[in-house]
């Protein structure tokens, strides 16, 4: 089907072991909470690590979670399990693969709200044909100047600040992660 061709292109890599492939798990569905998963979701996940990744599952510092060593023969199977749970979105490293904090909804040293910004983002790019269109893209978002959602190193960057009562966000372009590290600009 189209939708496994596009979960297979975006969410699943090459294995040093030409029969293996690891699978990115995003857990950033089209408008909800960057990183979250049901008690429920997180069963099944478990359950899928058992039984097509040697019983391992790793969680990435982009908030999605590994199984690193799929054979090859289980990627259909174990895409129409993430289906049935609701985490086959197939959105690796594109403009919906945002990480970020929990902001002012449930972080004390937060100035401003960052999931409802990063939901409006997710909704507003929600066609997986414009993503890709859109072409890799790291969106990060924090929501206080303790930067635990990376702002200053995503290709976009959203800082949430508070002045005179009012939540406001500062945005920076052009920060990168990878081996040319940079901070983003104003």
């Amino acid at each position: 089907s189209k939708s496994f061709s596009e979960w297979l292109d975006q969410n699943v890599v090459t294995h040093r072991h030409p029969d293996y492939a690891a699978v990115t798990i995003s857990l950033k569905g089209i408008g909800e909470a960057p990183g979250d998963a049901s008690d429920s979701q997180m069963e099944a996940v478990a359950d899928l690590a058992e039984k097509y990744a040697f019983d391992e599952l790793r969680v990435s510092h982009e908030q999605n979670l590994i199984l690193p060593h799929v054979a090859r023969a289980d990627l259909k199977a174990v895409y129409d399990a993430l289906v049935d749970i609701g985490l086959a979105t197939a959105n690796s490293n594109l403009i919906s693969d945002i990480i970020s904090c929990p902001g002012l909804d449930y972080c004390a040293l937060a100035t401003a709200r960052s999931i409802p910004v990063a939901q409006e983002i997710s909704l507003r790019f929600a066609s997986l044909e414009r993503q890709r269109e859109i072409g890799e893209l790291k969106l990060k978002i924090s929501g206080c100047i303790n930067a635990c959602g990376h702002h200053h190193v995503g290709h976009i960057g959203i800082l949430g600040v508070e002045k005179k009562g009012a939540e406001l966000y500062q945005v920076t372009l052009g920060g990168s992660a990878d081996e040319n590290t940079s901070v983003g600009e104003i």
